[in-house]
This record gives C-alpha cells, sequence and structure tokens, in this order.
C-alpha cells in the first residue's frame, strides 16, 4: 500500500481519478481547499502565504487540476470545489510570487511551472484565470498592479465566497 504523497507523487503526471481506490485522497484534498479558502477569507482575500497551512504531501494545487471523481462518490466528492480549488492554491502562490519578487517574479520556477499550466488549458476550472494571465503576459515593470489586484479579487469573490455562500444557501430547508 503506498502512502498518501507516494500515491499522489505518482498520479502527479496523470489525470487523478477518485475512485473506490483513493477515496481518503478526495476527502483530503475537499479538506484542504475547504481549509485554503478558511485562510483566505479570514485573510480578507488572497493576499499572501496562504497555502502555507496545506500539507504538499496531501495537497497540491498541481496534482488536482484535471480532478476526475467516479460518479459515485459524487456528490460526497467535489469535483468542482476540488478543481477550482487547485486554480485558487496556484493563484495564492502566484500571488506571493509577484508579491515577493516584483520585477523579477516572472523569473520564478513555480511562476513557470503555473504559466504552463495556463497555455495547457489545465487552469480553465476558473476561466478568469486566462484575463489575469494575458496581464502578466507583459514584462514585469509593465504589470497593471491594480488591473491585477481587481481581477484577482472578482475570482476571489466569485469562487471563494462564492463557494461559501452555496453551502450556505443549499443547507437550509
Amino acid at each position: 500500500m503506498l502512502r498518501a504523497g507516494a500515491l499522489l507523487e505518482a498520479l502527479r503526471l496523470y489525470r487523478m481519478k477518485i475512485s473506490e481506490e483513493n477515496t481518503m485522497i478526495g476527502n483530503e484534498a475537499m479538506a484542504s481547499v475547504l481549509l485554503l479558502y478558511y485562510q483566505i477569507v479570514s485573510g480578507g482575500g488572497i493576499s499572501n502565504d496562504e497555502t502555507v497551512y496545506l500539507d504538499p504531501d496531501k495537497f497540491n494545487g498541481f496534482n488536482f487540476l484535471q480532478t476526475e471523481v467516479d460518479e459515485s462518490y459524487s456528490p460526497e466528492i467535489d469535483e468542482v470545489l476540488i478543481r477550482q480549488g487547485a486554480v485558487i492554491y496556484l493563484l495564492c502562490d502566484l500571488n506571493d510570487m509577484i508579491s515577493e519578487y516584483g520585477d523579477c517574479y516572472l523569473s520564478q520556477d513555480i511562476t513557470k511551472r503555473i504559466l504552463k499550466a495556463a497555455s495547457e488549458g489545465k487552469l480553465s476550472s476558473v476561466p478568469e484565470t486566462s484575463e489575469l494571465i494575458e496581464l502578466l503576459s507583459v514584462p514585469e515593470e509593465r504589470l497593471n498592479y491594480e488591473e491585477y489586484k481587481e481581477l484577482i479579487n472578482q475570482i476571489y469573490e466569485k469562487y471563494v465566497l462564492g463557494t461559501f455562500s452555496r453551502l450556505v444557501r443549499e443547507s437550509k430547508p
């Protein structure tokens, strides 16, 4: 039996499929996304260091971008929540790079990996990322930071706050 971290690493190159054999990974992914969202909301939006609260052996955004959940485990394991959460995770990391590295964030490895995933269409669970990535297609010194922050805030409101709002609405009798 592979431990969760080893299984995630083995699945990293493939499209993750949550099924009977690995339901715990699906449950842990949902828990990680909800913890991430909680940290983002507690901080008042996507700011800095939200992903440090997550165990990278259990949840790394790259590993869950194209997750598929076997129908027999839906809606208990929410495929859309996991996919969108994976994108939000990467946007948090990207935001950290922009904040911490300013005029050289495009040369950072994590930024390159995120931009590559975007160019491969792997961030499509949050369609607004294409507009965000387009903003980043200019040299760092020409980034329209105000427009970037406005767009990242719209994504936060729609996906992070929207998830909690939806869960509350759906729980009412």
